[in-house]
């Protein structure tokens, strides 16, 4: 992330990086995800879920290894690095990583206007919204909006303050779009005959309880597998102890540790 990036992510509440993902990468990651939204879809529909359209496929981080070998390129290319320098000022962890396809028509729980925090934490820097585009991101096939500056303030706006005043994020195939979790946003409909998919992650400060126990969903004897920066940001060493003997451990067992620089 660049200053101007940094300061518009201060200024604006959200910022876009272009060209950040490769062919290669959004190749995997196209294929894992049709894969996984048909997946997740017959989940849903077996138990009785009230999501009533295709194309969402939340937490697909468990769906395929791909998705975790995508997120160890994004530490080892230094981009989660530059949002914890310049966003967060420690360190950081996973708090979710979903898949979602704009149907064509077809508009899905996130056409509302909402936040991704259920409180407003003013300035203090708790959680990151990073959304990849897997598709381009076009005015007519859904954009995402996002109302410039309001994660400066806590009152929310009314929808049509909101859709009169919102930006629309477009960009190419590759972009991600890095926002305030504080912002206010929303998808918009898809008025083509084409998918409009996107990768959603958001990134938060480690004390900051995951929207899926991912260590556990993961398994916890997976956790030699990862570098000691991936179980990091896993969750793997923000994990709460529930006995007394999980709480005395030596230090280098222990649930929560320290960092190491």
């Amino acid at each position: 992330m660049t200053k101007e990036q940094s300061q518009e992510l201060k200024e604006q509440g959200y910022t876009i990086i272009r060209n950040q993902i490769d062919e290669k990468w959004l190749n995997l990651l196209s294929n894992e995800m049709d894969k996984a939204f048909q997946e997740h879809r017959n989940i849903q529909l077996y138990n009785k879920n009230d999501i009533n359209s295709g194309g969402v496929a939340l937490h697909v981080l468990l769906s395929s290894p791909v998705f975790v070998e995508f997120l160890q390129t994004l530490i080892e290319n230094g981009f989660i690095q530059s949002l914890q320098d310049n966003f967060f000022h420690s360190k950081c962890i996973l708090n979710s990583l979903s898949a979602l396809n704009n149907l064509p028509n077809q508009p899905n729980f996130s056409a509302i206007v909402h936040r991704d925090l259920r409180f407003y934490s003013g300035d203090f820097p708790i959680m990151l919204n990073c959304l990849i585009m897997v598709d381009d991101f076009t005015i007519d096939n859904g954009g995402t909006y996002l109302l410039t500056g309001s994660h400066l303030e806590e009152r929310k706006p009314t929808d049509e303050e909101f859709f009169a005043n919102a930006y629309q994020a477009t960009g190419k195939r590759g972009d991600i779009l890095i926002f305030n979790a504080n912002v206010w946003h929303s998808s918009s409909p898809n008025t083509t005959q084409d998918n409009r998919r996107a990768i959603p992650f958001t990134i938060s400060k480690s004390f900051m309880k995951q929207l899926l126990d991912y260590p556990r969903a993961i398994g916890y004897d997976k956790i030699d597998s990862f570098t000691y920066e991936m179980q990091q940001f896993l969750g793997y060493h923000s994990r709460i102890p529930a006995s007394l003997d999980e709480w005395y451990q030596p230090e280098e067992n222990r649930f929560y540790k320290k960092y190491q620089d």
